[in-house]
């Protein structure tokens, strides 16, 4: 197995600190303007403003502050449309696994969910249902159940084997407490190498939803709608508006998806096997 990578976590776990205090470390407020210092350069820049590290946006916004707001907004994102898909999804493959007949029914909703890309129903969804922060948790949440229950029904069908569960259907044991308090312990390290893939997914998808006008409101500082403000001035010179936003989204998702790498191969015994 793989050493732990410490320096990728500390750059993560920075990251996830700038987002959590961003209220108190961000040097202005995300949404406060002012046009008479529109695009200034970053401070180290010739006619930089130390007051503005990072530079500001076409309406004078500090830089720095809107990509630790945005860092806030990402990371919500990720966490909590993840946990919703687990909420949902996890139970279903819990039950999936255990019942036959239950299972062919939801796996026949699973093939139709994974059969349309997530990408594509959040679009829609968001292009009909209007943008938000909490519309776009829902929607990412809900739409992400399937992936989860097709694999923890996987985990469920060769536990269900096991002689520690032979044992309880034998004593009697009710089929709940047999499923969460026996195969659901069992059957998290799945879980949770799922989870370690799908956060940097969701806030790449988040960044892309937002970048197309579909995200997060426009009174909602994203990293992706950063990221669009700015391309249109990134060919006159103004590079900053765009590519400092673009650096930070890159680090988060490097540094959350290289975690997700040695998660995965911590946990999924076959990987374990293979590097062996």
């Amino acid at each position: 197995m793989r050493r732990f990578p410490w320096l990728t976590a500390l750059v993560l776990f920075a990251l996830v600190l700038s987002a959590i205090f961003a209220p108190w470390i961000a040097p202005h407020p995300p949404l406060e303007g002012d046009l008479l210092r529109q695009h200034l350069p970053p401070a180290w820049l010739p006619g930089g403003d130390p007051r503005f590290p990072l530079g500001t946006d076409e309406q004078g916004r500090d830089i720095l502050s809107n990509i630790l707001y945005g860092l806030r907004v990402s990371l919500s994102v990720g966490f909590f449309a993840v946990l919703i898909s687990v909420f949902i999804g996890v139970p279903l493959g819990l039950l999936a696994g255990y019942s036959r007949r239950f299972g062919e029914i939801v796996m026949r909703a699973v093939d139709v969910q994974l059969s349309i890309p997530t990408f594509l129903i959040a679009l829609v969804v968001l292009a009909l249902w209007g943008s938000g922060l909490l519309k776009l948790i829902l929607v990412i949440g809900i739409v992400g159940w399937a992936e989860y229950a097709r694999l923890v029904r996987g985990a469920v069908l060769a536990e269900r084997e096991r002689e520690y569960v032979l044992a309880a259907e034998a004593l009697g044991v009710p089929t709940s407490r047999i499923l969460f308090r026996h195969i659901l312990p069992n059957v998290l390290s799945v879980v949770l190498v799922q989870v370690s893939v799908d956060v940097p997914r969701v806030i790449l998808l988040e960044a892309t939803l937002s970048f197309l006008g579909v995200g997060v409101s426009i009174e909602t500082p994203s990293i992706g709608l950063m990221v669009k403000r700015g391309m249109d001035y990134l060919f006159s010179g103004v590079w900053w508006t765009t590519v400092l936003p673009g650096l930070a989204l890159m680090l988060l998702v490097l540094t959350t998806n290289l975690l997700g790498d040695w998660t995965r191969d911590a946990f999924d015994p076959r990987r374990r096997l293979v590097r062996s």
